[in-house]
């Protein structure tokens, strides 16, 4: 089932052939090191098949869907161990008046039913799949029961299964792409879990932040936590996924939402790296 509200992207915008060099370059246009929280887990693959035999080249992640590194190929010829029931691209498209593009998942929202597997097909390079959970250093937004799930960084024309048992709300991102907007909203069956509720009010928090600090903190100022510090999606992540077109309710009426459904201000860019590169500063 699809948005019939959705409209029809010109292919032409849509740049299959974004390079590895130009990549890099966007990468360095800002992303700290909070954006790959996933990328440890998501390469942690066993060398060899359970009877012992190498891994092949072209799928390195095993013979089945794991439920956490769920099943990985570098290219389109690899069987699948089972045909998906749903498929997503990952995607870049350049942005006008803009040197970073559009990253994005298409559809952006989806509605699917537990024990059903999704195809993410990397149309473009080089992207993975990493879920909101508190194992990668986020506020947990997939349902309770469910691991920290993740894939590797894949090549265009390469693509990573995953199978949704449990049934609620998933949030997910691409990790080097976080903060230009690439995450997306799967239903699985009812809308239920910690990501059923809409993502913390981030202007209100820092206004009772700001409140905290005139009155000397909270808990008499004595600035001790409990640990360290969960995030939520930060920037465009954060627009996109507070959006509402993809609003959980809206997914499901629709059964997918697409990229181009999202409001283009929820799309902007909010990195403004400053002080870099630091060439001819005073010592």
């Amino acid at each position: 089932m699809t948005d019939p509200d959705r409209p029809t992207r010109n292919d032409r915008s849509i740049d299959t052939r974004f390079d590895r060099r130009r990549a890099l370059r966007v990468l360095g246009a800002g992303v700290g090191a909070t954006a790959f929280s996933g990328l440890g887990g998501a390469t942690s693959m066993a060398p060899a098949k359970t009877d012992g035999t190498p891994r092949t080249e072209e799928n390195a992640s095993g013979d089945e869907i794991h439920p956490v590194f769920g099943f990985s190929a570098l290219g389109p010829d690899v069987k699948p161990p089972e045909e998906p029931d749903h498929e997503v691209q990952a995607l870049i498209a350049e942005r006008e008046e803009a040197p970073i593009p559009e990253f994005f998942f298409e559809p952006t929202g989806l509605s699917i039913e537990p024990g059903d597997t999704v195809k993410f097909d990397m149309v473009t390079p080089h992207h993975n799949v990493v879920a909101y959970h508190p194992g990668f250093g986020f506020v947990q937004r997939v349902p309770d029961g469910v691991g920290p799930f993740s894939g590797p960084l894949l090549p265009a024309g390469g693509y990573w299964l995953y199978t949704f048992d449990h049934e609620g709300v998933y949030e997910i991102n691409c990790a080097p792409h976080e903060y230009f907007g690439m995450a997306m909203r799967i239903v699985v069956g009812d809308i239920e879990g910690p990501a059923a509720e809409p993502l913390p009010d981030i202007c209100a928090q820092s206004s009772e932040e700001s409140g905290d600090e005139e009155n000397g903190g909270e808990n008499g100022g004595d600035g001790e936590s409990e640990g360290p510090e969960l995030r939520t999606p930060e920037f465009t992540a954060y627009t996109v996924l507070t959006d509402p077109a993809i609003d959980p309710e809206r997914i499901v009426d629709h059964g997918s939402v697409s990229w181009e459904a999202i409001d283009e201000d929820s799309k902007r860019l909010f990195l403004q790296p400053n002080g870099f590169p630091p060439c001819g500063e005073e010592s």
